[in-house]
């Protein structure tokens, strides 16, 4: 099987927790984990350190540190499980002690690394190998941020949000103001530029209209909503500014199904481990399970 040859994910398992539910405490002798928190709110403890849990917050656990953790609402995390096989990768990490509790102002690449893992449920023998490279970046990226924030006097979060500035103004208040209901006259009145000159400026850097884009930025939204929060579709169309129906249908138009189908299509894998080694699972301590207790 074809693998990197410097660091190897085992394991990925998209979970989501009740009110009140929690792992016990446990260490992993043999293994790192990282914790993405995607919505929700907890408490987690590492080696005796207690951290909130937060959304878009990811929580790197090494290997020996006991841990546990419970969750104070309803809350949907990805739960990473790797080795590190290069030592000087492994000393890099050490040396570096990435932030915890570490803030992923940009969600989608951890977000895209699950739904690459998802292939693996179809034997590709390409996706263990580009789970890990995919993983690498991840966890080099946060090395790297965290020198960067250990180096600025800035904090962390404002310090990266500012990484993601746009040259486009318009697309950037569109980007900003998904939630409101946003005509092109409303363009128009917010730059004080004439409809037609903003649609030329679309077509120009984007290729296609501002109208259009905002739609394309809605049913993206929405699509991460779907997979990746319990929300519900009502709840999801107010967050991106439709009504109900309209949302019904714009997504259907755009996507072939429905919103609840397109939901249930990406669930099916929810609550099961992706397993990337089957020699892992073997080699596992167990794990204590979910437990309705602090």
């Amino acid at each position: 099987m074809l693998r990197d040859d410097q660091l190897r994910v085992f394991w990925i398992s998209r979970i989501d927790y009740e009110k009140n539910s929690g792992v016990k405490k446990h260490y992993h002798s043999d293994i790192f984990q990282l914790l993405f928190i995607m919505d929700g709110e907890g408490v987690i403890e590492i080696n005796g350190q207690e951290y909130p849990l937060m959304p878009k917050y990811a929580y790197f656990i090494s290997k020996e540190n006991e841990h546990h953790f419970y969750f104070k609402k309803p809350s949907s995390t990805i739960d990473i499980k790797f080795d590190i096989i290069s030592s000087d990768l492994e000393e890099l990490i050490k040396t570096q002690k990435i932030q915890i509790p570490y803030f992923m102002s940009d969600s989608s690449k951890i977000k895209e690394l699950f739904k690459t893992s998802i292939h693996n449920k179809q034997n590709d023998k390409l996706t263990p190998y580009l789970v890990d490279v995919l993983f690498k970046n991840i966890l080099l990226l946060l090395v790297q941020e965290t020198q960067e924030i250990q180096n600025s006097s800035h904090d962390s979060a404002p310090a990266m949000l500012q990484r993601n500035t746009n040259d486009f103004p318009i697309q950037k208040f569109l980007i900003e103001n998904l939630h409101q209901k946003i005509s092109l006259d409303d363009i128009s009145k917010h730059f004080n530029y004439h409809p037609h000159y903003i649609i030329d400026l679309f077509k120009q850097k984007l290729n296609t209209t501002p109208m259009k884009y905002l739609q394309l930025l809605r049913i993206e939204k929405a699509k991460e909503f779907l997979e990746f929060s319990n929300l519900s579709i009502s709840e999801i169309a107010d967050k991106i500014g439709l009504s109900t129906p309209y949302f019904s249908r714009l997504f259907h138009s755009m996507e072939g199904t429905s919103p609840t189908d397109y939901r249930d299509q990406t669930r099916t894998v929810v609550g099961k481990p992706i397993i990337l080694d089957e020699n892992f699972i073997s080699s596992l301590p167990k794990q204590p399970p979910i437990s309705n207790q602090k």
